[in-house]
C-alpha cells in the first residue's frame, strides 16, 4: 500500500513556489486513480480476511497469477474494466461506476470519512493540512 507521502509525490500536490489548490487536487487524474485503487485494496483486502483467504485462493477464482493479485494488494495495477467487474463480482459486489459533476464531487470531500477517525492525531492533522479530508476536533 502507498504511504500519503508517496502520493503525494506522484500526484505532484507540491508546486515548485506553493500547493495544488484543493480543486486542482481533486481534478488530477492521479489522485482519483489512487483514490480507486484504495478502494478496491480495501474491497479485496476484506473480502479475504472476511472469508480466511489467501492471495492464491483469489488468484484461482479470478483466473489469474498470485502476482496479479499481489500487485492489487500492493497498489501496482491499473484495471481494465473487465477485470473491475470480474473481481466485484467474485468478492460478491458489483462496481458501480458514474459520473458526477466535479463541483458535487468536490463537495462530497468535505464530508468525514468514517474510517479517518482511527487514524492519529498526527496524520489526520497532515491530511487536513494538504486538504483532502475535514476531520472532526
Amino acid at each position: 500500500m502507498k504511504r500519503a507521502g508517496q502520493i503525494i509525490k506522484e500526484c505532484e500536490i507540491f508546486k515548485t513556489d506553493n500547493r495544488l489548490t484543493r480543486d486542482e487536487l481533486l481534478e488530477s487524474p492521479d489522485y482519483l486513480f489512487t483514490k480507486y485503487q484504495n478502494e478496491i485494496f480495501r474491497q479485496l483486502h476484506g473480502y479475504m480476511r472476511d472469508n480466511q483467504l489467501t492471495q492464491k485462493d483469489v488468484a484461482k477464482k479470478l483466473g489469474v497469477s498470485n502476482a496479479y493479485i499481489s500487485q492489487v494488494l500492493n497498489g501496482n495495477f491499473n484495471f481494465t474494466l473487465k477485470k473491475l467487474i470480474e473481481l466485484g463480482l467474485v468478492i460478491g459486489k458489483v462496481p458501480k461506476i458514474e459520473f458526477v459533476d466535479k463541483d458535487e464531487f468536490a463537495a462530497s470531500k468535505k464530508k468525514v470519512h468514517p474510517d479517518y477517525t482511527r487514524i492519529s492525531k498526527k496524520a489526520a492533522d497532515k491530511i487536513s493540512e494538504i486538504g483532502l479530508v475535514n476531520f472532526p476536533a
